[in-house]
């Protein structure tokens, strides 16, 4: 192996790993200047429970267990290392919390129903 090559290697896995902060700051600054555009209204909070309205939908989040609930159905997410999340309806795109992702998840369903996530998977 050439030490050109590894040099290859090594600017690309820098690269790649970049690419996750570049996102998640992205994130951050879009939501931070859409939030009143959005039609974002908090309804209520208590102890445990953050709720909001949200594009016409409720958005209840759970501070202790970082569960999400769109419309009283559960979002599926996935908490990564570096305090990001994913959720089951955008894949591709890292929230830097638990509400950014059930937003985002909000704007993907455009209108339709989250469906609950029946348990099975992949073979």
């Amino acid at each position: 192996m050439k030490r050109r090559d590894v040099m290859k290697g090594v600017a690309g896995a820098a690269a790649v790993a970049a690419v996750p902060a570049a996102v998640i700051h992205a994130g951050n600054t879009w939501a931070a200047a859409n939030d009143d555009a959005a039609g974002t209204r908090p309804a209520e909070e208590s102890a445990d429970l953050y709720t909001e309205q949200y594009r016409g939908r409720t958005i209840t989040v759970s501070k202790s267990t970082e569960k999400v609930h769109i419309d009283g159905r559960e979002l599926h997410l996935m908490k990564l290392g570096e305090g990001a999340y994913l959720s089951a309806m955008c894949h591709y795109r890292f929230e830097p919390t638990p509400l950014a992702a059930g937003r985002q998840a909000v704007d993907e369903l455009r209108g339709a129903n989250l469906l609950p996530s029946g348990g099975h998977h992949h073979a």
